[in-house]
């Protein structure tokens, strides 16, 4: 992805209203420990290997003027929905997450950053994903029950994995 287009995403995201109009969280215990988990989902093209609505990550990188080097992913979706571009914002190894923006892609929303963090609980752990947005093409409703099932999807196939 080119710098301009980076550019433009950075003024989208900062023109964004703090407050967004929708937000979803879901979490799962996983009885795995916290670092194991982080292991298995902590990469930023890990998604490929345990949602399964992902084909396929593509990982790519900018680096930027000012030496900070954006990770971007290109996620193909099952079944030739096309390909969901987003933007790693932040990265906590310590804390075990990470957020992203949404780019482009045949998602229903705008204005889209989220966050998936891991976290001990005793012997295992807690995947915790949230996402505020804006939607689009469809009722506020419609888009927070989508992106409700990607993230239920997504923990399940993290919860599946991690038992392996």
């Amino acid at each position: 992805m080119k710098r301009a287009a980076l550019a433009i995403l950075g003024t989208a995201l900062l023109a964004a209203e703090p407050a967004c109009a929708l937000e979803v969280t879901r979490s799962r215990d996983i009885p795995a420990p916290a670092g194991a988990v982080w292991a298995l989902v902590g990469d930023f093209c890990a998604i490929q290997l345990w949602h399964p609505q992902v084909e396929r990550c593509i990982l790519s990188s900018d680096d930027e003027d000012d030496g900070i080097r954006a990770q971007i992913r290109g996620l193909v979706v099952k079944g030739g929905l096309g390909t969901v571009v987003e933007v790693e914002t932040a990265r906590d190894e310590v804390g075990m997450s990470y957020s992203y923006g949404f780019v482009q892609g045949p998602l229903p929303v705008r204005a889209y950053n989220a966050t998936l963090t891991v976290r001990p609980n005793g012997t295992g752990s807690t995947v915790l994903w949230s996402a505020t947005f804006d939607a689009e093409g469809m009722s506020d409703a419609e888009a927070v029950a989508d992106i409700a099932g990607v993230f239920e999807s997504g923990l399940a196939g993290i919860a599946r994995e991690a038992s392996r």
